[in-house]
Formats: structure tokens, C-alpha cells, sequence
């Protein structure tokens, strides 16, 4: 492993926010790229440290870009895969490299920014995960019931054991399903257990609740897709994303002590 860390954003008319997420990105990590799945930006919203923009022709939806941006930073022989779309700031330059400590320490190599937008969150806004665990050394991870994709950490080793986004899903659940598959693979904690670092608030901030700013949610055809997908996600995994069945706490633990002794790396 060469360590080589890539960072994607993805992006769609929204070109303020864009400028305000790249922007947040260090100039030291080894491989920037943008995939804008929407109306081109002019040249200059595009700093020196991007190496390559993908400018979709037309809109291909959050999946397909994903997928095109994880296997550019593959082929590009990064080690550490990250993609952040473009509502979300960078707060401490360090978060690439704790997200990869924190992996290293637990053997999740797979995690996922919780605390974009309601889902993980109590009413007054404050983090709401089921569990804390420290590991030591400076790791703590939480666990929450909710999964969000604004900001994703993989170990390509993990793309490879579980494949790519199913690009039959536009624009909902495809995040959802992607973990649910690394997680049964035994790389993750349980549905409804998703990992985080426990303080990955002071690493990374959220320009607009995805609920509120999101482009895609205001359109007919998300709900539509929404509904569709939930379909399609049911035909694939045998069950409605809604109806996975919960983990006991007692067995999630377990499942943890597993992964970090099959899969840290310290």
C-alpha cells in the first residue's frame, strides 16, 4: 500500500458552494479531481491543485458520478478513496489523515460522515449516535442509525471486495446499498450501526442542510426515484432499506472486536 490519498468532489449547480468546498481542500493531498454532473463552471472555479474535471454532457445522477470518480482515483493508484460533495467545508486540513487513523486503529476501512443534515442529529441539532467507542490512542468512533454520503472515506481494497455504486439507483439509496453490501461482507458494523469518527464535526462543517439546499430534492423525480429505488433495493437485497432488521448493542460489539482483529492495521 502507497498511502496515495485522492479526494473527489462532486458537484451540480450549485458553483458557490463548489468554490467554497474546493477551496477548504489542502493543496497537499496527492490527487484532487471534480466530476460536475451539471451546468459547466467557468474555468476559474477550478484551482491549480484540481487535477482533472469529468464535465458531465449531461446529468447522470450522484451514483454514476461517484462510481467515475472512485475508479479515476483507482487508476490513478490512490490508496485511500474520498468523496465529498460539494455542500461540505473542511474545517481541519488534518481529516483525511484522521479518518485514516481512525481505520487503521478500528480496521473499518470503510466511514462515513454522520452529522450532515438532520438525520443523526436531536431536535435542538446536537449529535444524537447510539454509541461512543474509544479505542485508545486517540480513536473514538460513533455509531448511528442513520447513514448520509456527503462525505465518505473507503480503502480501495474495500471497492474492490464490494464493487461499485449500482448505477441503477439516481440519485437516492445508492450510498445505502453500497454500505449495506461492504457491511455484509463483514468490513462494517451493522445496518443501523454506521460508522464515523466520534468528533468528525471538528473536521468537517456543512455549508447548507442537504434537506433545505439540496437541487435534486426539489424535483418530482426524485420522489419518483425515490420510490423506484426503493423497489429496486428491495429486489436486490430481499428487503425494503426501512424493514433491515436491527443488531443487538452485545452483537455489534462483538462484530467490532472482529473487524479490528481481522482488519487493523496498527
Amino acid at each position: 500500500m502507497n498511502n496515495k490519498i485522492g479526494v473527489a468532489v462532486i458537484t451540480m449547480n450549485r458553483e458557490e458552494f463548489f468554490k467554497n468546498c474546493i477551496n477548504s481542500i489542502p493543496e497537499q493531498i496527492d490527487t484532487i479531481i471534480v466530476v460536475n454532473d451539471g451546468t459547466p463552471y467557468p474555468k476559474e472555479a477550478y484551482p491549480s491543485k484540481v487535477k482533472e474535471v469529468i464535465q458531465h454532457t449531461k446529468n447522470r445522477g450522484v451514483g454514476i458520478s461517484k462510481n467515475e470518480a472512485l475508479r479515476y482515483l483507482i487508476q490513478d493508484g490512490c490508496d485511500h478513496l474520498f468523496l465529498v460533495e460539494d455542500d461540505m467545508l473542511i474545517k481541519n486540513p488534518n481529516v483525511f489523515n484522521q479518518y485514516i487513523k481512525t481505520a487503521s486503529e478500528t480496521g473499518i476501512w470503510h466511514l462515513n460522515f454522520a452529522y450532515h443534515g438532520p438525520a443523526n442529529k436531536t431536535k435542538d441539532g446536537k449529535k444524537n449516535p447510539r454509541q461512543v467507542v474509544d479505542y485508545g490512542n486517540g480513536v473514538e468512533i460513533s455509531l448511528n442509525p442513520n447513514i448520509v454520503g456527503s462525505f465518505s472515506y473507503y480503502l480501495r481494497g474495500v471497492i474492490k471486495a464490494a464493487g461499485y455504486m449500482d448505477e441503477r439507483l439516481k440519485n437516492c439509496w445508492e450510498h445505502v446499498l453500497h454500505t449495506h453490501k461492504i457491511s455484509q461482507l463483514g468490513l462494517h458494523p451493522p445496518f443501523w450501526w454506521f460508522a464515523d469518527l466520534a468528533n468528525s464535526d471538528d473536521y468537517i462543517a456543512e455549508q447548507a442542510c442537504s434537506e433545505v439546499n439540496s437541487v435534486i430534492r426539489k424535483t418530482d423525480e426524485w420522489h419518483k426515484n425515490m420510490r423506484e429505488g426503493m423497489e429496486l433495493y428491495k429486489h436486490v437485497m430481499g428487503e425494503y432499506p426501512t424493514k433491515t432488521a436491527d443488531t443487538s448493542q452485545e452483537r455489534v460489539l462483538q462484530i467490532l472486536e472482529q473487524i479490528k482483529k481481522n482488519y487493523a492495521k496498527r
